[in-house]
């Protein structure tokens, strides 16, 4: 068979040249592929046992736990995190628990109003201000137009950043009220064994499942087309029966009737 330049060039085999496997060898891959798709199979069960188990345990514990990996990320994408943490009961929780620690320094007597550079921070990135305006002039938690010769500044700082923040924890306050209703329904039903769509360990399982499955319908399909080609190659290396011999008792040397 003569190759294109391009099939030359990129070492291409002919088709005819291709050695397909027997239908013998094609069994045995099917049979490991069985086992392993047996084993996906398996994984996905006790993954999903797993978690409906979890969901009716320690459900709490493992969306809080959810919620400080996200919030790890807070001070670098803050706008992001919080939105994100907004969309979650305990996601609210965890931005209340914040707000209200914040709103207890500036009600202090010890701190006069004022927060430290660190709460600073954590005030502008609870309200998803990015970095590049965290400026004090600029930031909704200035408090640089209370005059600092005011004798009773520290009651007008407080009482400023405490509004603030006590705005926003009656916000946050108010929406989880609904979501806490969402958190349950979905408690409820990762307890049945279902939405379990978000779970890395389960949706790897699931694919390795998946990808057993596509495979054996291929070795299936190469396993016909070997069975019909070694039926045709008998056919073809069939051996082609003998002429008939002379029969017993016959001369095989008949004269020749012109000598």
């Amino acid at each position: 068979m003569t190759l294109s330049p391009i099939a030359t060039l990129t070492g291409a085999i002919p088709a005819s040249e291709i050695t397909r496997r027997s239908a013998r060898q094609v069994d045995f891959c099917l049979q490991t592929e069985h086992e392993r798709l047996s084993n996906s199979k398996e994984r996905v069960a006790t993954l999903r046992n797993w978690l409906i188990d979890r969901a009716a345990t320690v459900w709490d514990v493992d969306q809080s736990d959810r919620v400080e990996t996200l919030a790890l990320k807070l001070k670098k994408q803050p706008g992001q995190v919080v939105a994100r943490l907004k969309t979650t009961y305990h996601g609210c929780l965890y931005l209340m628990d914040r707000w209200a620690y914040l709103i207890r320094k500036v009600s202090s007597d010890t701190f006069g109003g004022e927060l430290t550079s660190i709460d600073r921070v954590k005030a502008l990135c609870l309200l998803g201000i990015p970095p590049d305006e965290w400026t004090d002039t600029a930031s909704v938690v200035s408090t640089d137009t209370i005059a600092r010769d005011a004798s009773d500044r520290h009651l007008q700082v407080g009482k400023h950043l405490k509004e603030i923040f006590t705005r926003e924890l009656i916000r946050l306050s108010e929406l989880s009220k609904v979501l806490e209703a969402q958190n349950k329904e979905m408690q409820a039903k990762a307890a049945l064994g279902e939405f379990f769509d978000s779970d890395a360990l389960l949706i790897k399982a699931e694919r390795e499942v998946a990808r057993s499955e596509r495979q054996i319908k291929a070795l299936e399909k190469e396993r016909r087309s070997a069975i019909h080609d070694g039926s045709e190659s008998e056919l073809d290396h069939r051996e082609t029966p003998a002429p008939p011999g002379p029969s017993a008792g016959e001369d095989p040397l008949q004269p020749n009737p012109l000598l």
